[in-house]
């Protein structure tokens, strides 16, 4: 371990197997994505002198009212970071490299804080409400891409011991970081829990338990693109059932699920839709909604 940035080859695709995707209209042609992925690279700098804001940007000739003698890595975090990308992003890409910089950022979330606290680094982490300067500045910067190799260390890290007894799970979006709205939300977590599907909220379950569900699902229903990071606490050969609006199946969790040998079968929903007339779904913040065909889906599951 030191404080000296590493850059690591990685490689810059990867080839994936092919899918048959479930559900969909006509339109959607069983479309399942690219089969190639290009994967997000890494190189690091270091910067003297710099201006770290609190979602983790670093500038060099921004102004701050506050300086710190100190040497940091930024670090995105707080409450527009889900835990799947809190563990597919710096975090991972730092853990890789050994380094032993403090972190700083926005105020942690409690499951942030669990985690940094699991790999020993959340003595010194440095919250920061307002931008702030720093002596030196490590800060990973990490190319457009489906999540890297670089996450595979820390979920290996991560991940608890296979259980015996196997659940399924399924991980629905949350309405604060959700890109459409899911219109039947109610309806669909009555029913999966009537099936006895453990309906998870990554963001509000202890860490621990967390781990446990993961490692021990057979089953991993996953609505919310941005936890695709969690796959990688899932055992080897878990079956990933991924629910995407039409036209908008990601690269994320196919990734995820091909760096740790999950079994991906994607499942399309309803594309999304926007009502021009009439008002938008009972608590939501986004204009554009879609929906889960239950009917379909429980097609699937008794399969």
């Amino acid at each position: 371990m030191s404080d000296q940035p590493a850059a690591p080859a990685l490689p810059k695709f990867l080839d994936l197997p092919p899918a048959q995707p479930l559900g969909g209209t006509r339109w959607s042609r069983r479309y399942a994505a690219p089969r190639r992925a290009r994967l997000a690279g890494i190189t690091w700098r270091r910067v003297a002198n710099a201006v770290v804001h609190p979602d983790g940007h670093v500038a060099e000739d921004d102004a701050a009212l506050t300086e710190q003698d100190a040497a940091v890595l930024p670090l995105p975090a707080g409450g527009g970071v889900t835990i799947g990308q809190f563990l597919t992003g710096p975090l991972a890409a730092a853990y890789q490299a050994g380094l032993t910089l403090p972190f700083c950022g926005a105020p942690l979330s409690p499951r942030q804080t669990d985690i940094l606290a699991k790999i020993g680094a959340l003595r010194g982490y440095i919250a920061l409400a307002a931008p702030r300067r720093f002596t030196s500045v490590t800060a990973p910067e990490i190319t457009a891409g489906a999540p890297g190799p670089f996450t595979k260390q820390l979920a290996d890290f991560l991940r608890a011991p296979e259980a015996a007894a196997k659940i399924r799970a399924a991980i629905l979006p949350r309405r604060e970081t959700e890109k459409f709205c899911l219109t039947n939300r109610a309806s669909l977590t009555a029913w999966l829990r009537a099936k006895q599907v453990a309906v998870i909220d990554p963001e509000t379950t202890r860490l621990s338990d967390l781990q446990s569900l993961l490692a021990s699902a057979s089953l991993v229903i996953l609505a919310d693109p941005a936890q695709s990071g969690l796959l990688g606490l899932c055992a080897a050969g878990t079956k990933i059932l991924e629910i995407a609006p039409e036209g908008w199946l990601g690269l994320d969790a196919r990734v995820m699920s091909a760096h740790f040998g999950l079994d991906w079968q994607p499942f399309l929903a309803a594309p999304p839709s926007y009502p021009l007339q009439g008002p938008l779904p009972f608590g939501s913040l986004v204009p554009c909604s879609f929906d889960v065909p239950i009917r379909e889906l429980a097609k699937v599951l008794e399969k």
